[in-house]
């Protein structure tokens, strides 16, 4: 008896300790506010003979410079809405295994609509760690992406920041490896190579193809790598990666640096994103072909510039701002300036729950049309030729937009 009782308790105990070395966590952000923008694109044109409903099968303008206001609940002002699981299992010596499942929503109705392409479009991976580093499979972000919107003063957000103005790279890569190295003294460095994960439209073409294919090892391939240093009050950051179609042919390259420095109660943001769209052209499947022409809405080089700043005015109280310089070079030789201005407050509520407001305006140049709210996140029905429901608020040439939204986070 005595020697079944001290069987049991020794596995009782190694049952704890193995427990203990595993833990999962549901985790997610559900953010909503009421809003509004003027300058948007006033009426959408039916550009297919499709019956759908769906915004693929408008564009533009009818006349080309008519804009409204649109006023509502908006998705997302300072963050993402979204739902995620993730876990780690200490395998010991040092080495853990880890997962990662997010999934974006739309919290004004549940939906998905924002990112249709797939459950987990946010992130899916898994991986391994320990003190050579880490390496992670699956579907996840860029480095161009996620340092810019961990380095974005406005935090990431969808009104007025580097991230909403929708000028900063690609966003994700799936079927993907990505190694990041341990830290030696405040400095890392990391790889990734995966394919892109949805159809893109460019200048000159509509690029069906993505994902991985078959006998093409290039085909589609996004490659980066990104060295960081953070340490004391200074954080700095660049990277580097390239984007081909289908036939391995260059569709773009993005170079982003990021920098911040912390005096204080101050918080110092300075950035620079190149995004390199010239391309030869040529056919093949899915080919990313730059048309040649001189329409001077073709871009084949665009730059985004931003200094920002985050003070803490209190434990409980935050001011953002940034100044954006947008800079566009055409095919036919034209340049485009366009600015965005945006600041916003933040009180916490408590640890997880924040009121924010937030105001952006763009400047547009030569013929820009720079939107500045983040286009999955504003949602609106649009009733020109028939009912729409349009993702986004896309802007008009040479008309300025002028954005507000007060609204409440709550993390879990």
């Amino acid at each position: 008896m005595k020697k079944s009782l001290i069987a049991l308790a020794a596995l009782a105990t190694v049952a704890t300790a193995a427990q203990a070395q595993s833990s999962v966590e549901i985790y997610g952000v559900i953010d909503l506010g009421v809003g509004s923008i003027s300058g948007v694109a006033a009426d959408y044109t039916k550009t297919t003979s499709a019956t759908t409903t769906s915004a693929a099968a408008y564009s533009g303008t009818a006349a080309g410079s008519a804009t409204k206001n649109v006023t509502g609940l908006m998705n997302g002002g300072l963050s993402t809405s979204r739902l995620g699981f993730r876990g780690t299992e200490d395998l010991g010596g040092g080495l853990k295994a880890g997962f990662t499942l997010e999934a974006e929503f739309l919290g004004d109705n549940g939906s998905q609509k924002s990112t249709a392409e797939s459950l987990f479009a946010r992130e899916s991976s898994v991986g391994l760690s320990g003190n050579f580093g880490a390496v992670k499979l699956g579907r996840f972000n860029t480095f161009a992406y996620g340092e810019g919107a961990k380095f974005d003063s406005m935090g990431g957000n969808n009104i007025g920041g580097y991230i909403a103005s929708g000028n900063y790279g690609y966003v994700r890569i799936e079927n993907a490896v990505q190694y990041v190295s341990p830290v030696f003294n405040g400095l890392t460095f990391g790889v990734q190579s995966g394919t892109r994960t949805a159809s893109a439209t460019y200048p000159g073409t509509t690029i069906t193809n993505y994902g991985e294919v078959a006998g093409k090892t290039a085909g589609n391939r996004n490659t980066a790598a990104m060295v960081a240093y953070n340490k004391g009050p200074l954080e700095l950051s660049a990277s580097y990666g390239t984007q081909k179609d289908a036939d391995g042919n260059k569709m773009d390259d993005v170079t982003a640096v990021f920098a911040r420095y912390t005096i204080g109660s101050v918080r110092l943001v300075a950035g620079y994103m190149q995004k390199d769209i010239d391309r030869i052209a040529h056919t093949g499947t899915g080919s990313a072909t730059i048309a040649d022409t001189t329409t001077a809405t073709v871009v084949k080089k665009t730059s985004n510039t931003f200094i920002g700043a985050n003070y803490s005015i209190s434990p409980k109280l935050t001011l953002n701002a940034i100044v954006q310089q947008i800079d566009n070079d055409l095919k036919n030789g034209t340049n485009q300036k366009p600015r965005i201005y945006a600041a916003g407050l933040n009180y916490s509520l408590s640890k997880r729950t924040t009121l924010y407001g937030i105001a952006a305006q763009s400047s547009q140049d030569n013929g820009s049309k720079q939107a500045i709210v983040n286009g999955g996140k504003w949602n609106y029905t649009d009733v020109a030729s028939t009912p729409n429901d349009v993702a986004g608020a896309p802007a008009v040439a040479d008309k300025n937009q002028t954005a507000w939204a007060v609204g409440v986070r709550h993390t879990f």
